[in-house]
């Protein structure tokens, strides 16, 4: 008790000074009697009751004196700021303090543990009076003023700090340093670290000790090294499974982590444990998926971490591949069997989308132009030069071109081969002959094919040789018994070139009918990158395109939405681009193909703080920053004042008259006590939050627009600001001067006050309740128009059949409730003419289409207007604006002119809903007739 009161601290201890005033409080109260009872009575009752003893009290009860000298005592106490708890992270309160902190992605392990130990060293400064400054280390398109400032000034941004998906920028942050507060005087310097080295722990204390000309008071506030978070280096292709590296930061004893890949929808495909050795910093896998679920893969976490160092996003480039085939013989139609592709085709076609050049001089380069994986060439010896450079320009940039040897290719070559061959072949009974015909060497473990078992009936009669050089023994991946190269291959700038020295069918080898010559080549395809390896081979048009930016990664792992500033990546910058404030990284697309941008995370790089320089303090995040005890002092204080009311008024017997509106005192004094910091809000458990009468007196003094709340706040963030947007539209362009839009709780308010509900929908929407469900269906069947938005039109197409988890959410929603079957907007419709002429309807997306109620099941009693209407473009988001009226998220891949349409949009549904089909009377024909120009 006695070490617990010597650590409490005063803020203004002057304050104290006033409880000598106690003593005074207490004769004033003792000799201050209580309002004296009045009773109203007739004279009569006067005469008989009349009494000579006197019955009232000439002092204040000594129970009430006692309550009111405890109640000043709590608010002196108070007013002088009481503190506990603190450390000592200062060397004065006559010097400035700045506080850096680390928010990458690397603490957002403990993030909370930073945001609390920040809070208190604020409170801490806002007693003492000091000025401070907070700085971020991580990089921002545009940085904030560095400042000093009040602490209370401070305290109002904190709530924004949030970890980011990029690594800490140490050196930019202390040049700003040096800028802003180079002159100061010896200030304190309070430094947050994430506990990662990022090869500029030591540089960058020194150079805060540096700062004010080495004179700055420097405080290392770390976590422990066994708190600190794991990551996942790099993920790869390895022999048709997926190579994942995990990384830890400091040596420990024996640990284990579980890897788990997950598909879009967020089901596990698969979890592996990983098991490290005591003081092993690295441990690697190989997730073996097969290929369907594979196709499914769209994420590789660490199970238990939340940081974006611990996620890998997966895109295209991991799914089902696009392979060219090509040959240069004439094809045996009517024998199958004999053409030179039908082997190939049959072992490629589970497994690859098989495309073939509709014209032999320029069909390779339209191949390439739209998209391939791998290139199969069968039997071509000579590729016309201006194909032969699409193809090599396909290859440096990630393709894989795959060859078949043949009668052509042994006559004459390109350059377009991994190694030299000689000219001809060798075959049974020529010059360099067999005498009989060889089988399959056993697989290098080296080579893609190792593990692969070999048929022993497979003979090669004939090939094609390679000349000797001192490098094809390290291009050969399979060789003959007597030990000639069956399969060659070199890589050529980022792709591959791979040679089989012998025919695609039968003519050469009964290679091709076995089922080890289906395994080889999907051990190549498997090499091969996803749609979009050939970027350079593509159309000049194509290759000027960009990828847009959709889905962010936050810094603890999450997909959100993108900033609004984010910059799409050219097509040629897309492998080289690393996650910047410009390029978040996230998931991109273009044309319906994904890229993903992961954050790298460097071996070298992870590792726990290095030793620190002397004079360095070094504090853990279990050291507490001050916490005021004032606010505790208070709401004891104002328990204490309510007590003293009701005591008075009990002496008073004042509860006849009291009344509030209906209400009793009590729940007067449930709602104040309800309010108070630190007290259960009990008030808010059993009152609404607002009257049903103020709900609909606010819905009903204007026309308004409105949302129905899903409980997710970024989401219901983005349909208010739509939904102002879209006001904002109206009052400009039509007569129509709605208010400011509501947000509804659609099992507890009242819609009928509205013509017209937007409803997002979200994976996590709840089951409703019979009530709301009633609610609805009545709604709808009396002339109102709901507008659901899935906002999954750029998303479900990696979802499984094309269902996403929003669609899921809204059929929930549909089965239990009486809808019309519907149909995508006829070009007749009335929403396509009820305020613009409009044939599409865009949202952030463009992709999805609009639907509502079918033209011959509409009710006539609601005007003809459709009771529902369902998008996945993803409205609000087009419609958003920030208090400064500028576009808050961007539109791809129409930009601004998309934009536009969707406010047209968005006229178009709210003028349907208020109208009716007063635009489908005749009188309107020959209006509408003149707009279109007819």
């Amino acid at each position: 008790m006695i070490a617990t009161l010597s650590a409490v601290t005063f803020a203004f201890p002057a304050a104290l000074w006033a409880l000598l005033a106690l003593p005074v409080i207490w004769w004033l109260l003792r000799f201050t009697p209580p309002k004296p009872e009045r009773v109203a009575f007739p004279p009569f009752r006067l005469l008989l009751q009349l009494t000579t003893k006197e019955e009232q009290p000439d002092h204040t009860p000594w129970w009430l004196i006692l309550l009111r000298l405890l109640l000043a005592a709590l608010v002196i106490l108070a007013v002088a700021r009481p503190m506990t708890g603190a450390t000592d992270l200062t060397g004065g309160r006559g010097v400035p303090l700045l506080v850096v902190v680390d928010d990458g992605w690397a603490a957002a392990r403990d993030w909370q543990k930073r945001v609390d130990f920040l809070s208190g060293l604020v409170d801490s400064e806002q007693q003492s009076g000091r000025t401070m400054a907070i700085a971020t280390t991580t990089p921002r398109a545009r940085y904030p003023d560095l400042k000093l400032m009040p602490a209370s000034d401070l305290r109002r941004g904190l709530s924004a700090l949030t970890p980011v998906a990029l690594e800490p920028d140490r050196s930019a942050t202390l040049s700003r340093l040096r800028t802003a507060f180079g002159a100061l005087p010896a200030p304190d310097v309070v430094w947050l670290s994430d506990g990662i080295d990022h090869r500029t722990a030591a540089t960058f204390a020194q150079g805060l000790q540096g700062l004010a000309g080495g004179l700055a008071t420097v405080t290392a506030v770390t976590p422990l090294p066994q708190t600190l978070g794991s990551a996942l280096s790099t993920v790869s292709v390895d022999k048709g499974g997926v190579k994942v590296v995990a990384l830890r930061p400091a040596a420990a004893a024996t640990g284990q982590m579980t890897v788990r890949a997950l598909a879009g929808n967020g089901r596990s495909l698969l979890e592996q444990q990983l098991d490290f050795a005591a003081g092993a910093l690295r441990q690697e896998t190989v997730l073996n998926l097969p290929l369907e679920l594979r196709n499914e893969l769209a994420r590789i976490e660490i199970s238990g971490e939340r940081s974006a160092g611990a996620v890998k996003l997966i895109d295209d480039r991991w799914r089902r591949k696009a392979v060219g085939i090509a040959t240069g013989a004439t094809l045996e139609l009517e024998q199958p069997l004999l053409s030179p592709l039908y082997y190939v085709t049959r072992a490629l076609e589970p497994f690859a989308e098989l495309r073939e050049p509709a014209d032999e001089s320029e069909g390779i380069a339209d191949l390439i132009a739209g998209g391939l994986s791998m290139l199969v060439l069968a039997d071509i010896g000579i590729i016309p030069a201006s194909t032969r450079d699409v193809i090599s320009d396909w290859v440096e940039n990630g393709g894989v071109l795959l060859r078949f040897a043949g009668p052509r290719l042994a006559g004459g070559h390109d350059d377009l081969v991994p190694v030299e061959l000689r000219s001809g072949g060798r075959e049974l009974g020529s010059a360099l002959s067999w005498e009989e015909p060889q089988a399959i060497a056993a697989f290098d473990d080296r080579s893609p094919f190792s593990g692969l078992a070999i048929d022993p009936d497979i003979r090669v009669r004939r090939q094609v040789l390679a000349e000797p050089s001192a490098e094809l023994p390290e291009r050969i991946w399979a060789n003959l018994a007597d030990g000639t190269p069956l399969i060659t291959a070199a890589p050529r700038g980022k792709g591959l070139v791979v040679l089989i020295h012998v025919t695609a069918n039968s003519d050469w080898s009964n290679l091709p009918l076995s089922g080890l010559f289906v395994d080889m080549l999907r051990r190549v395809l498997d090499l091969a990158p996803g749609i979009g390896g050939g970027e350079a081979g593509k159309s000049a048009s194509a290759a000027a395109s960009a990828y847009a930016p959709s889905r962010a990664l936050n810094g603890f792992g999450e997909m959100t939405d993108m900033p609004p500033d984010a910059q799409p990546i050219p097509v040629a910058q897309i492998d080289k681009t690393a996650p910047s404030p410009r390029h978040p990284a996230g998931l991109y697309l273009r044309a319906g193909a994904t890229r993903a941008l992961n954050v790298n995370v460097s071996e070298d790089a992870f590792r726990a703080l290095p030793a620190l320089p002397s004079g360095i303090r070094q504090l853990g995040y279990g050291a507490a920053a001050a916490r005021s005890l004032a606010g505790q002092l208070l709401a004891a204080a104002l328990v204490l004042f309510l007590l003293d009311t009701l005591a008075a008024m009990t002496l008073a017997k004042a509860w006849q008259r009291l009344r509030f509106g209906g209400a009793p005192a009590a729940l007067l004094a449930l709602l104040v006590l309800s309010s108070v910091h630190g007290l259960p809000a009990l008030a808010q458990e059993h009152l609404p939050s607002h009257s049903e009468d103020a709900f609909a007196i606010e819905a009903t003094t204007t026309t308004r627009l409105a949302y129905v709340m899903t409980g997710d706040r970024a989401v219901d963030d983005v349909a208010l600001s739509g939904l102002q947007g879209l006001t904002a539209i109206l009052k400009q362009r039509t007569a129509i001067e709605p208010g400011e839009p509501m947000g509804i709780d659609i099992e507890r308010d009242d819609i009928v006050f509205f013509p017209l509900l937007y409803w997002p929908l979200t994976p996590q929407a709840p089951q409703l309740s019979a009530v709301a469900l009633a609610k609805i269906d009545k709604y709808m069947k009396n002339g109102g128009t709901i507008l659901f938005d899935t906002r999954d039109a750029a998303s479900a197409v990696f979802s499984p059949d094309g269902v996403s988890p929003e669609t899921e959410s809204l059929r929930a929603i549909l089965a239990n409730l009486d809808i019309p079957p519907i149909e995508p907007v006829p070009e007749s419709h009335v929403l396509t003419k009820s305020f613009y002429l409009m044939q599409s309807f865009p949202g952030r997306w463009n992709q999805g289409r609009l639907w509502v109620e079918a033209q011959g099941e509409r009710n006539t009693t609601t005007d003809g207007v459709t009771s529902i209407i369902i998008g996945s473009n993803d409205y609000a988001a087009a419609w958003a604006i920030d208090t400064n009226g500028a576009a808050l998220l961007p539109v791809s891949p129409g930009g601004e002119d998309q934009r536009e349409f969707s406010y047209r949009t968005g006229v178009n549904v709210v003028m349907y809903a208020l109208t009716g089909n007063y635009k489908s009377d005749q009188v309107h024909v020959p209006a509408l007739l003149e707009r279109l120009g007819q």
